[in-house]
């Protein structure tokens, strides 16, 4: 497990922990979600992320669904029962995955996730997430915003 802190590490608002085992993905969404206000803390698989969780708090997990050790789904599960063992109000956790029918997003949702972002992840549409829970704004100007949800 480790924590990516942006250039204001003690002024992050936000907590959200990331669970892949993909590199490429781990690297997209820290270029992705590269806001001073966010602290990201990655895990590379689903029994890293249950640890991480049951040490910190968090705002938001963002858990891929195919993970080794313990995949997302039974880690989902596992953060879902441990949030009613401490009476906690379950936080939001956005499933990571390729597999988008209606079985597998069925399994996804019944293990306690709260929505889902398709692979290959883009900007705009994980921003748009992020945007949902947190309430942010841009840092940047409104034509480069524009720009790239058309991208």
């Amino acid at each position: 497990m480790q924590t990516e802190e942006t250039a204001i590490p003690a002024k992050a608002q936000y907590n959200i922990l990331l669970a892949d085992d993909c590199l490429d993905i781990v690297q997209i969404v820290k270029l992705y979600i590269n806001d001073p206000r966010i602290r990201l803390t990655v895990c590379t698989n689903g029994l890293e992320a249950v640890q991480a969780f049951k040490q910190a708090s968090f705002d938001l997990v963002l858990m891929d669904i195919q993970m080794p050790v313990l995949d997302g789904c039974a880690a989902t599960l596992s953060i879902r029962h441990w949030e009613v063992q401490h009476k906690l109000p379950p936080t939001p956790i956005t499933a990571l995955t390729a597999s988008s029918t209606a079985s597998d997003l069925a399994k996804i949702f019944k293990a306690g996730c709260t929505n889902y972002l398709p692979k290959p992840i883009t900007k705009p549409i994980l921003l748009q997430t992020v945007n949902q829970f947190f309430g942010l704004r841009p840092k940047a100007p409104a034509a480069e915003v524009a720009l790239a949800l058309h991208s």
